[in-house]
């Protein structure tokens, strides 16, 4: 009998394990077929829309509105393609990975690309793209010094900072408030730090660019950029690398851009040359500073409730990470709108600022009425779709994002407030009022961190239910806008710039009400898989028919239309 028990055990497990293997090896097959169906469907897509664009599209130089529909919709549509990439990539690793695996990954990349890369940038892209759009002779000049002061930030900031990161979170583990990092999140935070030197290249030459009003060429080469980050992050999931893995396969990838790069600013400008100026340093860093710190105060106000959710987190706070971060990987999709059009305007914006304001108002005004009618249908669909969507990324692993559904819901209604911060804030850059939006960002991060470190620890320490602090957190993200917008408004006034907000508004709020209504529908009568896609058919076509008979296509949209045309 004892022999027999341990043969049924041995044969339990080894059936165990062929069933696993089997099962893995579907798993393998599946995503890698996915994979490479995806891969060649987009290498086809834009192969064949690079031709169909070279054919189609003519330059006017005397059409500053085509000129800035062809940079917005170009870098739109391409960088909607980077980011199917990484819902796809996304979609692999959190149905694959446990949440508690993915956040230490989470917390290096948030730090080191958002944070740390922010810093190391220093606002020197913008203000390498304002001075070469007004004075295209000091081109070659600018980028060697930016481009080595962005080297010399990345030595001397970025190293240091990542040490106080990796330390406090030591620190407070050992008090108890938090889980320290672990030895793979560290190692993940210096591996990824390697990142931010091909970055700075690759960011100065996207910067010249943008200053050409070429803004399709970075955008097409994010897509290269995009298709090699996804091959190489799937296959590191595929062949179990992991976090460090992927931290790897980050660097290989931010070298192969920057390569690109180097060729295509060789054909297109001067050969690369860094410029070692102390003088000119000094010069530059008080007129970057305060672009820098409106960067970082951004993504303060914007991603620290994250770090903090984490400090506070008591034995949960890995998970925790997880489940706020999932939500981002959704709204990632529309943050990716805001730049797009921001950025093909804000060189018309910038030689407007030195003219007359009138033309500046109606550029502005004109962006902001795009801006909204995108903003208000996309918050509304993703309120009513956050469980469904939730549900399709995690699939094996839902039940470790319970609170993430309401989380993305609450967050959508922060993207028509953020669409509208982020391009007036850009033309107050214009103005060359960075240091007003400087203190803007100080009263908004202020109110952010204030707030989160309230709310956190009285969810997690006094009442016991620390998901509470995730909807806390995400209301604060909406409110820390309104405080944004609330002082930049006597800035815009001052300059004769306010906008008319409410009438911008009211058409595409009403017909985001009007589109939601209609999901409701199908969701509540069909339900499932089946209500989700009903909702998503006919969620277009109602917000379009219901902004058509409200008017909001008049006769300033229609010439702008014909002008755009050419007629």
């Amino acid at each position: 009998e004892e022999h027999e028990g341990k043969l049924h055990t041995v044969l339990s497990s080894c059936s165990s394990w062929l069933y696993g293997a089997v099962h893995h090896r579907h798993n393998f097959r599946m995503v890698l077929w996915l994979s490479i169906g995806i891969l060649a469907a987009l290498l086809v897509a834009v192969a064949a829309g690079a031709l169909l664009w070279r054919r189609i599209y003519h330059d006017d130089p005397a059409n500053a509105a085509r000129r800035a529909l062809k940079n917005g919709a170009v870098t739109f549509a391409l960088r909607m393609v980077v980011r199917a990439l990484d819902m796809v990539f996304f979609y692999v690793l959190l149905g694959t990975l446990p949440a508690t695996t993915i956040s230490p990954y989470v917390v290096a990349a948030l730090l080191v690309s958002q944070y740390l890369g922010t810093f190391t940038e220093f606002g020197l892209g913008v203000l390498l793209t304002r001075e070469v759009a007004r004075d295209p002779s000091a081109a070659q000049r600018l980028f060697g010094i930016t481009l080595a002061l962005r080297l010399l930030l990345v030595l001397c900031g970025a190293v240091p900072a990542a040490l106080l990161v990796i330390g406090a979170y030591g620190l407070l583990g050992g008090l108890g408030l938090s889980e320290a990092l672990t030895s793979t999140g560290q190692a993940a935070i210096w591996v990824l730090l390697l990142t931010l030197v091909p970055a700075a290249y690759a960011g100065a030459v996207t910067a010249l660019y943008n200053a050409n009003e070429r803004m399709e060429v970075p955008a097409l080469v994010e897509v290269v950029t995009g298709l090699l980050n996804f091959g190489a992050r799937i296959a590191v999931i595929l062949l179990g690398g992991a976090i460090i893995g992927l931290a790897w396969a980050a660097v290989a990838v931010s070298c192969c851009t920057a390569i690109i790069f180097w060729v295509l600013q060789r054909r297109d400008f001067f050969p690369p040359r860094l410029s070692w100026d102390g003088p000119q340093f000094r010069t530059l860093i008080p007129l970057a500073l305060p672009l820098m710190l409106n960067n970082l105060l951004s993504v303060i106000f914007f991603r620290f409730d994250l770090f903090i959710i984490r400090a506070f987190g008591g034995a949960q706070a890995g998970l925790l990470v997880a489940q706020y971060s999932m939500p981002y990987t959704v709204l990632n999709i529309a943050l990716v709108i805001p730049p797009a059009i921001t950025f093909a305007v804000f060189p018309a914006l910038a030689r407007r600022a030195a003219g007359e304001r009138g033309a500046l108002r109606v550029a502005q005004n004109r962006t902001l009425q795009v801006l909204l009618l995108l903003a208000f249908p996309l918050a509304m669909g993703l309120t009513l779709l956050a469980p469904a969507l939730v549900l399709f990324f995690t699939r094996a692993n839902v039940a470790d994002y319970g609170p993430s559904a309401l989380v993305l819901a609450i967050l959508a209604w922060f993207l028509p407030l953020s669409f509208v911060n982020g391009l007036v804030q850009y033309v107050l850059i214009a103005l060359n009022q960075q240091r007003a939006i400087t203190r803007a960002f100080l009263l908004g991060a202020a109110f952010n961190l204030i707030a989160n470190l309230a709310c956190m620890p009285l969810a997690s320490y006094w009442l016991g239910r620390p998901e509470l602090g995730l909807y806390a957190a995400s209301a604060i993200t909406i409110a820390s806008e309104v405080v944004l917008l609330a002082v930049f408004w006597p800035l815009l006034r001052a300059a004769e710039l306010a906008p008319p907000l409410l009438s911008l508004a009211w058409r595409p709020a009403l017909a985001a009400l009007a589109m939601g209504a209609a999901m409701l529908l199908p969701l509540s009568v069909l339900g499932g898989w089946g209500g989700t896609l009903g909702a998503i058919a006919i969620a277009p076509l109602v917000y379009g028919a219901t902004l058509w008979g409200l008017g909001a296509f008049g006769a300033d949209e229609r010439a702008l239309a014909m002008r755009i045309l050419g007629r």
